[in-house]
């Protein structure tokens, strides 16, 4: 938002005060200035001009030369405009100054005025068109000024550009600083400064505005407050001068002098205001509802149709929709030359509302900025006064007697206690109460004595983000000034757990990337249907920024989905992803805070394309057998050495997972995403995810590893092949063949499994690669013997496995 110091000038005297000042004051009371410029200092060397004689350059047919009187001297000037003329009043850039703008550069660059001969004839500065100024499209002309223009006059007192203007960010909940009013507030506890009293000064003629117009308000729910006032007999033209600078001074369109004055009133106050041609409003009656069934679509200001659904709240007529509250009005109803009368609209409706349909239309407006965030709802009769005073002014007309207000009631300051103890214990301050007192009463927040050590506040309703005693407290420590509390205090705190938790979970995101994976962050905020699609019970917001941030995360899966088809739609196809984040889960669990737990949780993604075609070889996509791989790889970094994989089938976002134990403590799943969860997210390429306890997995972790020497004695490798039932897992059986080895076993590995021809129906043949050694000796036969009679008893036993074919090695 931008704001003037011009402006602000008019609410609170500045005059003794920097720039600089102003910025660093507003940024450490938390509004934040992110740039400021002084406007004049780009017109140095600029003038206005009186153009005395004009002749045609004698070698060129263009090109004209000029006499251009400039109050100290007259200058000779060559000027290529065709409408320029004697007796303009004209810009003049000198010779020295640098024009902003170069429209004859494709980049536009500013360039310095130097004396040039144009065609023989020398030219001692320069005529310039609002495209060279930087103030406006037209490059085909010369500015001319108005006639009473005051020669040798600096062009940017006489443009009104002698101004600074403060480019500032603000936070959603100080929406009472969308304004310059608001912002003057603020200045004006910061410098101890009194705000300059102002008073609005109009006359009421005629028949009282009842009698003018109705207003019907519907939707209380959505529209608390609705106020209009009626002007008869205006003339819609141009702006007055010091009306239209203001506006674009600030990066608004001039449009004329009534929606001008809407526009300066919202950012003087922060109250946005509509003006409707009355003679365009069926039966002058404006009514605010939702729309009806048959009300699909309408035609906003900007000449584009909109797509409007039941829920949202319009402005209308007898007839028709004229507006959509709180976004924007309607060609229908807008104000234009022929106009003579107008209804103005000072409204406050419901933010959840306005940021709905703003977002849901992709319209987003000054006015929906503002509503989307709060407006005070005892702001709109102000508004209305101040408005009708500038209408008045430069558009002339009748003002009818009185305002139209239709309110679900009084709107009421909200009381607080404030205990003192409380404010110095929360700040390390010792504030007396008069002190705090006077801080929270020069933003305006009138305090009352209960007691010594107790104040009672009146929040105003422009404070909507003040709830409780500390809001008022974090208001006492802003104003006074942070850098104002001593720091004088010590404590005794240890990190060291923390930080090597941290440098960790930095070593772990270091060794993904190394293992070609890319680290994503998504949003923690999800619609509540993503976030039950892992867990039923999940944490709601209470008061969510839109329906797609409703609720919190339950899993990294939705947002590891919404990002595999963000790079699909780019053409990405082959990914290795990772992301370290946080999940919220709702728990009865006595050790969490309240009834919440968050939880770290690390996942893996892999999607397409594991090894690329190549001459020797097929194209490999990504399998689940990957992801194992990934995971063990994973489990090996950490130097854990213990794990098994169970299968799990019941985990309804996969088609075919795994459970994860390491120590026999569960730490995660791992699977392929099941089609109907793709189909939620668009992805139409197999999906294989794992996510893992990422607390646990650190607890577990070792710190040192592990080194064992060289084998004294060889190994003995052979392979052994066994019948089992299909559904017996291959796990269960490595499990029995590592016991029946005892302490000779040193490796085994899966090099096969089949069924089919020569295998029984109902069964398969699960081939196994056995290592077995010892420390002491070297094996003979009889050792392997030995093992191959034990094992083939002990799946025997435990599996009715029968030993299909041997093989030593």
């Amino acid at each position: 938002m931008k704001i003037s110091r011009k402006w602000l000038q008019q609410l609170v005297d500045l005059t003794d005060i920097s720039d600089e000042d102003i910025a660093y004051r507003l940024t450490m009371l938390g509004i934040e200035v992110e740039s400021y410029e002084n406007l004049s200092g780009k017109y140095d060397g600029f003038v206005v001009g009186a153009v005395l004689e004009v002749e045609k350059h004698p070698n060129a047919d263009k090109l004209s030369l000029c006499k251009v009187d400039i109050g100290r001297e007259v200058k000779s000037i060559i000027c290529g405009a065709p409408n320029v003329a004697a007796g303009q009043k004209v810009p003049v850039g000198l010779v020295g100054a640098i024009v902003p703008h170069n429209q004859h550069d494709p980049e536009g660059k500013p360039f310095e005025l130097t004396r040039a001969k144009i065609r023989g004839i020398e030219s001692e500065g320069m005529i310039c068109s609002e495209s060279e100024l930087g103030l406006g499209e037209d490059k085909s002309r010369i500015m001319v000024f108005e006639a009473d223009a005051a020669t040798g006059t600096p062009l940017a007192p006489y443009l009104g550009l002698d101004d600074t203007v403060f480019d500032i960010s603000l936070t959603p909940n100080r929406p009472d600083c969308l304004s310059h009013a608001g912002i003057a507030r603020e200045l004006s506890a910061a410098f101890s400064r009194k705000l300059a009293p102002r008073r609005i000064r109009f006359r009421e003629e005629g028949a009282p505005v009842g009698e003018s117009a109705k207003v019907e308000v519907s939707a209380p729910d959505l529209c608390p407050r609705y106020s209009a006032r009626v002007i008869r007999g205006i003339k819609v033209g141009p702006s007055p001068k010091w009306l239209k600078e203001s506006v674009e001074r600030i990066g608004m369109r001039s449009i004329n002098n009534v929606v001008d004055a809407t526009n300066y009133v919202m950012m003087e106050l922060g109250q946005p205001l509509h003006a409707f041609d009355l003679k365009l409003v069926a039966g002058h009656k404006v009514i605010v509802r939702r729309p009806q069934s048959e009300e699909t679509k309408f035609t906003t200001l900007d000449g584009k149709e909109r797509n409007i659904s039941p829920d949202m709240l319009m402005i209308c007529d007898k007839e028709k929709i004229v507006a959509i509250a709180g976004v924007m009005g309607g060609m229908n109803s807008e104000i234009n030359d022929e106009t003579t009368d107008v209804l103005i609209e000072s409204a406050n409706f419901s933010a959840s509302s306005v940021r709905k349909t703003s977002k849901e239309l992709g319209l987003s407006t000054e006015a929906s900025y503002r509503f989307e965030r709060g407006v005070d709802p005892n702001l709109t009769v102000h508004a209305l006064d101040r408005v009708a005073e500038i209408i008045c002014d430069t558009a002339g007309g009748t003002l009818a007697p009185g305002i139209i207000d239709v309110a679900v009631g009084k709107f009421l300051p909200r009381r607080i206690e404030l205990h003192v103890d409380h404010v110095n214990r929360l700040l390390g301050t010792r504030l007396a109460s008069g002190e705090i007192k006077r801080v929270l009463e020069s933003i305006e927040i009138p305090c009352g004595k209960k007691s010594e050590t107790v104040l009672t506040c009146a929040v105003p309703t422009f404070r909507g983000d003040i709830e409780r005693d500390v809001d008022l407290i974090e208001e006492v420590g802003r104003v006074y000034g942070y850098e104002n509390i001593a720091d004088s205090f010590q404590t005794k705190l240890s990190f060291d757990t923390r930080f090597q938790e941290e440098g960790a979970i930095y070593d772990l995101r270091e060794f993904l990337a190394g293992a070609g994976f890319n680290e994503i962050v998504t949003n923690s905020l999800q619609p509540a249907d993503l976030a039950g699609l892992h867990e039923s019970a999940y944490v709601t917001l209470a008061n969510p920024i839109s329906e797609d941030m409703a609720a919190m995360r339950t899993s990294l899966l939705p947002g590891a989905l919404q990002s595999v088809g963000l790079n699909l739609s780019h053409g990405l196809k082959d990914m290795k992803l990772f992301e370290i984040g946080r999940v919220y889960r709702v728990t009865d669990d006595q050790q969490t805070v309240g009834t919440f737990l968050e939880s770290d949780r690390i996942s893996i993604v892999l999607s397409g394309t594991a090894d690329p075609m190549s001459y020797d070889r097929k194209e490999a996509k990504f399998d689940i057998f990957d992801l194992k791989a990934e995971v063990e790889r994973l489990l090996r970094y950490l130097n854990l050495d213990s794990w098994d994989f169970i299968s799990y089938d019941t985990a309804k976002e996969y088609e075919q997972s795994l459970k994860l134990f390491v120590n026999g403590m569960e730490l995660g799943l791992a699977g392929r995403v099941s089609e109907m969860t793709l189909k939620k997210f668009s992805v139409e390429q197999d999906v294989f995810f794992a996510e893992l306890d990422l607390s646990k997995l650190l607890a577990l972790r070792r710190r040192t590893r592990r080194f064992k020497g060289l084998p004294k004695f060889p190994f003995a490798s052979f392979d052994l092949s066994f019948i089992v039932e299909d559904k017996t897992p291959v796990a269960k059986l490595i499990d029995s063949l590592r016991s029946a080895a005892g302490e000779m076993f040193r490796d085994i590995s899966v090099f096969d499994i089949y069924s089919g021809e020569g295998i029984p129906a109902g069964k398969k043949s699960a081939a196994f690669s056995v290592a077995l050694g010892s420390e002491e000796r070297t094996l003979n036969d009889n050792d392997i013997a030995g093992f191959i009679e034990k094992a083939e008893k002990k799946l025997s036993e435990e599996f009715s496995a029968e030993l299909r074919k041997q093989k030593i090695v």
